[in-house]
């Protein structure tokens, strides 16, 4: 495949805090589903090259499996993205003055399901997707391999104006960006949002040849120079593409942002919200 090359218009990452801009608190099932646990989800703000001008704000996030807890430490069936999507729009407006809501782009990775009884739990995303949907402009996004939407639930999507998810692998337009996204995991078939490895890296070499500017995959390739877990096979198939921007997640690494020899730059929103606004 013939490399495009960085260039003006090139979708890139210039910058990410190192310090959480505000940190959600969940509750989430104990591993071995032996009680529960607390933890924090983390919002950081970044800059990125070449976004639209009609894009004012790009979000990332995915793998957001808990349950949010309230103000005086209980918690309900409220999914913690549901808590995020409400926590952004009071954000945006005190540290992002003059972002228009509908004027952002959320790109959500999978994974949004979560509950207190199961470690890794699958089920319904839909929630997660109508909190985004109706406080910003556009949300795109692919199902992880937890993600259970009932087929009432694809047809609301589906008909949904402002939102796009990638049932099956393909690239949209939106504005002057072409978003590729390509849905859960490899493995069995029978399996619910799994592919066999041969026929997700097919499909993935297939979304590259047609030079998208980002990528959204729920699975993330691997780095094993950096020591950062993930899919051989797939950062193999970046290697020999574009240079494009990378969304990704189902593994959790120890920094968001990462960058193959080749200048594909990899995003990684597990457990992690990440808000980007114009580079200068």
């Amino acid at each position: 495949m013939k490399r495009r090359k960085a260039g003006r218009g090139r979708l890139r990452v210039i910058s990410v805090t190192e310090e959480p801009l505000e940190v959600v608190p969940f509750v989430s099932a104990a591993p071995g589903s032996q009680g529960i646990i607390y933890g924090g989800l983390p919002i950081y703000l970044g800059e990125m090259q070449g976004l639209p001008v009609a894009v004012e704000a790009l979000i990332v996030a995915s793998d957001l499996q808990g349950i949010a807890l309230s103000e005086n430490g209980g918690y309900g069936d409220m999914l913690v993205g549901e808590k995020v999507a409400g926590t952004l729009e009071n954000l945006l407006p005190l540290y992002l003055p003059g972002i228009r809501p509908e004027k952002v782009l959320v790109c959500l990775c999978g994974d949004l399901y979560g509950d207190t009884a199961i470690r890794g739990a699958s089920g319904n995303p839909l929630p997660v997707w109508r909190a985004f949907r109706r406080r910003f402009g556009t949300v795109i996004g692919v199902n992880g391999n937890h993600d259970l939407l009932t087929s009432e639930g694809e047809a609301e999507l589906a008909a949904a104006a402002g939102i796009h998810l990638f049932s099956e692998p393909g690239i949209l337009h939106h504005h002057e960006l072409r978003i590729a996204g390509l849905g859960g995991v490899t493995g069995r078939a029978d399996r619910p949002n799994r592919t066999p490895e041969k026929e997700y890296l097919e499909q993935l070499e297939g979304l590259l040849q047609r030079g998208p500017d980002l990528l959204l995959l729920h699975q993330s390739p691997d780095l094993p120079g950096a020591g950062l877990p993930g899919h051989a096979g797939i950062r193999e198939r970046l290697e020999s593409g574009p240079e494009i921007l990378v969304c990704s997640g189902h593994v959790h690494w120890n920094r968001p942002l990462a960058e193959l020899a080749d200048g594909v730059q990899l995003l990684n929103s597990d457990g992690r919200v990440l808000v980007f606004t114009p580079a200068g």
